[in-house]
């Protein structure tokens, strides 16, 4: 099971954190912490796959996997169930898809569009679960999202 995704940039500034099990939040807080340290301090040739930290050394089953991308860092807290080259290949999905969605998504897309990030997010993992994998499936469900969104924004201004 995934337990969370958090994404943030190599200052430790979260731009998404989302949790599958209940973690009240200042748990959240020391957990995205811990994980930053641990993340920043490895260089791009060590492997992306971590002990977890101290706030869940008491989890042995609990692994972080990670991949970074010019100044963002993401993040899965998975269980021993999950495979861990089954969650870098999810994270590259996740990524191309924010990139077909952005057009070379940056850091300052994910702030802004950050609509666009949870709802490509939802379609790839729901629950703790792995829903879709198809890039092409999963953009065109965020399309059309938007294509009702914008719909439904015109006829309320409208009429």
């Amino acid at each position: 099971m995934i337990h969370s995704v958090l994404i943030f940039n190599t200052k430790g500034i979260p731009r998404l954190i989302k949790f599958y099990t209940p973690v009240d939040v200042a748990t959240q807080q020391l957990l995205l912490q811990q994980v930053y340290e641990l993340v920043v301090a490895r260089t791009d040739a060590q492997c992306s796959f971590l002990t977890p930290p101290p706030l869940l050394e008491d989890h042995s089953d609990i692994k972080v996997i990670y991949r970074h991308y010019a100044t963002l860092y993401f993040v899965f807290v998975v269980d021993q169930q999950e495979s861990e080259l089954g969650i870098l290949d999810l994270i590259q999905v996740f990524v191309q898809v924010l990139n077909t969605c952005f057009h070379n998504v940056s850091e300052l897309d994910l702030v802004f569009g950050w609509q666009v990030l949870e709802a490509a997010l939802e379609e790839i993992v729901q629950g703790g679960m792995v829903i879709d994998t198809s890039i092409r499936k999963i953009f065109a469900a965020i399309d059309e999202a938007n294509k009702q969104d914008i719909s439904s924004t015109q006829k309320a201004w409208w009429g």
